[in-house]
């Protein structure tokens, strides 16, 4: 068997550590500051289910309208 004589170290001080503890806080700050936040989220959320809710409102009573003129309809038609 042949013995591994190109062996690679590497090393890691605490302060390479520290420094992409760092980036990478920088990075995810960046991230996070880009991201809408969750109200802003939730707002919108509800805005559109408000508007969703009213023109089934609409619809729904301009159906019972309909539905309660439609006797007094068929009988003017001869």
């Amino acid at each position: 068997m042949a013995e591994d004589t190109d062996a690679v170290a590497v090393r890691v001080s605490m302060r390479d550590i520290y420094l992409e503890v760092q980036r990478q806080g920088k990075l995810l700050e960046q991230i996070a500051s880009s991201l809408p936040t969750q109200e802003s989220k939730v707002n919108d959320h509800e805005t559109r289910i408000r508007k969703i809710e009213m023109r089934m409102g609409w619809a729904v009573g301009s159906f019972g309208l309909l539905a309660a003129l439609a006797p007094f309809l068929v009988r003017l038609i001869p």
